[in-house]
């Protein structure tokens, strides 16, 4: 007949080595291993804002080319459908016939940062789009 003592030791072996538990189920692992991968990286840099009323890449030539364009349909231009619009036809020989190339791109980049909107996909064009209305969207002061 075995001693009680040592029964009581065997018993208290088996809880000593006793294994880790498995996860109830099998996603119950994996969080714990993605927990200790966030936990071992570094935390990203905070996100860049991109905003409409940041710019902070803008040349300030640039700027001021189209807060000129744009002071120029508002005095010259029609109240249209929610905003003060021209025609680009129009607006030619307010800014000057002989800088229709420098008025394209001020009106490319000035759509591009949000400041005025027209429809049409690609630059004005002097023959071709004099038809086309300009529309202001928001203020660059």
């Amino acid at each position: 007949m075995a001693s009680p003592s040592k029964d009581k030791s065997m018993e208290y072996d088996r809880q000593m080595y006793k294994k880790p538990e498995k996860p109830k189920n099998h996603l119950a692992g994996r969080v714990n291993k993605f927990q200790e991968k966030v936990n071992q990286t570094q935390a990203p840099p905070p996100p860049e804002i991109t905003s409409i009323h940041h710019q902070p890449d803008m040349d300030y030539n640039i700027l001021n080319e189209i807060k000129h364009v744009h002071q120029l349909i508002k005095d010259n231009g029609q109240q249209g459908d929610y905003a003060i619009q021209i025609k680009f036809g129009e607006l030619i020989p307010i800014y000057g016939s002989a800088q229709i190339d420098k008025l394209t791109e001020v009106l490319a980049i000035a759509r591009k940062n949000g400041y005025i909107n027209y429809n049409l996909n690609d630059f004005l064009r002097q023959d071709r789009d004099e038809d086309i209305y300009i529309k202001l969207i928001k203020t660059p002061y």
